[in-house]
């Protein structure tokens, strides 16, 4: 039998350990808890299932669930209880992250990736978040990957929303300064990174094929004051962390 929790929402939650039972149990089961769904006028049924349970995912959707979010191994299904009711919007975003790292020098950190798509010829090193990440262990981990390179974080300079992005969804690409703490080129990820240099800034901005996108987001970690990373008076409860910049 499927047991449920409730949501804060006048939903209701299936438990995913209660899902381990047969496709027959589970079809049983389901249809009586989306009928007793309806005469207590609940909203919604989340239902959390396993690739390990490709019938049971099959079953829900022959019943009139719909998918919501979906990983690797696991996918999230809702079944609209309520015509008209909310539900959550599923993730809407792919996050990525780049850096603007000027030395002493005033020499520009820079990369080449081997499968080149950017209009500009070099660009600044960053990549995607991973799962987990914190916007600066993100961009700092990214740096160092792709040029060796280990820094101290700075400030946030600029922000870009676009859509539509990989997989259809909208991408945020969040660019960061940060200040070089090792000088030595040693490219980490092999596979992806062709090239990692330092540039000097005038030969930078005179570059012809440096994208003016570039050269704009190192203007502006510049000439802009942007948002700093400040200390986290929220309680995290059961989050790995919260970051909050102003």
């Amino acid at each position: 039998m499927l047991t449920t929790q409730e949501d804060l929402y006048n939903g209701l939650i299936i438990d995913p350990k209660s899902t381990k039972i047969s496709n027959q149990e589970f079809k049983i089961s389901l249809e009586e808890l989306i009928a007793n769904a309806k005469k207590k006028k609940k909203n919604l049924l989340w239902l959390d299932l396993t690739v390990k349970q490709a019938q049971h995912i099959a079953t829900a959707l022959e019943l009139g669930f719909k998918f919501h979010n979906c990983e690797s191994t696991r996918t999230m299904l809702t079944y609209q209880v309520k015509v008209d009711a909310y539900i959550p919007v599923p993730p809407t975003h792919t996050m990525g992250v780049g850096a603007v790292v000027i030395n002493d020098a005033n020499e520009i950190l820079l990369v080449r990736d081997k499968i080149h798509m950017s209009s500009s010829i070099y660009k600044i090193p960053g990549g995607m978040l991973e799962e987990g990440n914190s916007l600066q262990e993100g961009v700092q981990r990214e740096v160092w990957e792709e040029t060796g390179i280990k820094t101290k974080f700075i400030k946030m300079i600029s922000l870009l929303n676009a859509h539509p992005f990989m997989f259809n969804k909208s991408n945020m690409y969040l660019v960061f300064k940060l200040e070089p703490l090792t000088l030595e080129i040693n490219i980490i990820d092999t596979e992806e990174i062709e090239k990692a240099f330092w540039m000097p800034l005038d030969d930078f901005f005179a570059h012809e094929e440096m994208s003016d996108f570039q050269k704009e987001l190192v203007k502006a970690s510049l000439s802009n004051e942007g948002i700093s990373l400040i200390d986290n008076k929220l309680p995290l409860g059961t989050r790995k962390h919260i970051e909050v910049y102003a």
